[in-house]
């Protein structure tokens, strides 16, 4: 009678024990090492030749990548593909997006957020937030809004300037970011399309001493490697915008051919423009960011 109570309780006990393993969490699979596999394999997104490009460049990696795309050439998309898999590939790494505003830098956070959700919540904590990506391998992507006095003081493994050309305060932002990552030999990664060539942005194109391809990746996409099939871009919709834009040919060149233009036609220049854009810094909040349409407009 014993011997049967003793194997009840012990089938009972088995019986509980692989109810909890199968609770428990399996094994999680490393990310590929390359992250072109990443995208393709782990969220069944294909990338473009041109994106093909700028992931190899940054896994070499060149520790300053400057990105020049056209509108909707899945520029910032791409991107964020990109710290998502550097985050979930190197544990305990802080990752900064800065931009022209909060809002602005929060579109990453809401990209990547979309993008885990292609994944196990076992590689990221939950529930999502707006302003912050935590990894349950102690990685952290956190967007900062546009002041230079908010990220000084951080130590940042990456940092991911985006709309780079259309953010004041340039040379003390670029200042805050390079010693954030002084002592981690972190990557910089500034993208955008054109706006004033008075900015870094354009430097970092056009100035090969201070700057020096060897040492700087420069990566350039028109409309013309960005549409259907070589990108995402729809024809259709190419031929609109150039329709729509015919009287102004300066902005199909900054939109669509992702080259500056020069600004004489302008009443006010876009180097004034530019200076007038209220932020965190210099107006006490930080304020919506305006597409450059609606400012020419």
């Amino acid at each position: 009678m014993k011997r049967s109570r003793a194997e009840a309780r012990r089938r009972q006990l088995e019986k509980i024990s692989k109810a909890i393993e199968k609770k428990l969490p399996k094994k999680l699979d490393q990310p590929p090492d390359n992250p072109v596999e990443f995208v393709e394999k782990w969220l069944g997104i294909k990338a473009t030749e041109y994106q093909r490009k700028l992931a190899e460049a940054f896994v070499k990696p060149y520790l300053t990548i400057v990105v020049r795309w056209s509108r909707q050439s899945g520029k910032s998309y791409f991107i964020a593909l990109l710290l998502t898999w550097y985050a979930l590939n190197h544990p305990s790494v802080v990752i900064g997006v800065v931009g022209p505003s909060l809002r602005q830098s929060k579109l990453y956070i809401q990209r990547i957020n979309g993008l885990l959700l292609r994944i196990s919540r076992q590689y990221y904590e939950w529930p999502q937030r707006k302003t912050i990506v935590r990894f349950k391998n102690g990685s952290l992507i956190e967007a900062f809004p546009n002041n230079p006095e908010t990220i000084r003081g951080h130590t940042l493994h990456l940092v991911c300037w985006t709309e780079m050309n259309f953010t004041s305060d340039d040379l003390d932002m670029y200042d805050a970011i390079s010693y954030t990552m002084a002592t981690t030999n972190g990557i910089f990664i500034g993208e955008s399309t054109p706006w004033t060539r008075s900015h870094l942005f354009y430097r970092t194109f056009t100035d090969d001493e201070a700057y020096p391809p060897s040492e700087v990746f420069r990566s350039h996409v028109s409309w013309r490697e960005a549409q259907k099939p070589k990108g995402p871009i729809e024809p259709k919709f190419i031929e609109r915008k150039r329709k729509e834009t015919a009287s102004d040919p300066s902005r199909w060149q900054r939109e669509m051919e992702a080259e500056w233009a020069e600004d004489e036609d302008l009443y006010f220049p876009l180097d004034l423009a530019s200076k007038c854009i209220g932020t965190e810094k210099n107006f006490g909040e930080d304020l919506q960011y305006i597409p450059e349409e609606v400012l020419l407009t």
